[in-house]
């Protein structure tokens, strides 16, 4: 219980990773916008290729035919939070 309660923070064992990849899209604040809107959305849904292709890359979202989502539950949980602080 403890672990999920860390996972989608700053703290380990996924912190620096997280924050890693919130850097990378600070970067890139047209990434970030594309990503915000599939980290909110309750479906897979559509992106402009360069962009899904770049979060593909990034391994932040699953390609399911055309449409991209989280590549897990804990991105969704954590940028939902932490990509505010971009847009």
């Amino acid at each position: 219980q403890e672990f999920l309660q860390l996972a989608s923070t700053d703290a380990p064992p996924f912190g620096n990773h997280l924050r890693q990849l919130l850097w990378d899209l600070k970067q890139h604040p047209e990434l970030a916008t594309a990503f915000t809107a599939i980290v909110s959305a309750s479906q897979p849904i559509p992106l402009q290729s360069d962009y899904g292709f770049k979060l593909l890359s990034m391994g932040l979202v699953n390609l399911e035919g055309n449409n991209y989502s989280p590549k897990c539950n804990l991105y969704r949980q954590y940028f939902s939070t932490h990509l505010d602080e971009i847009n």
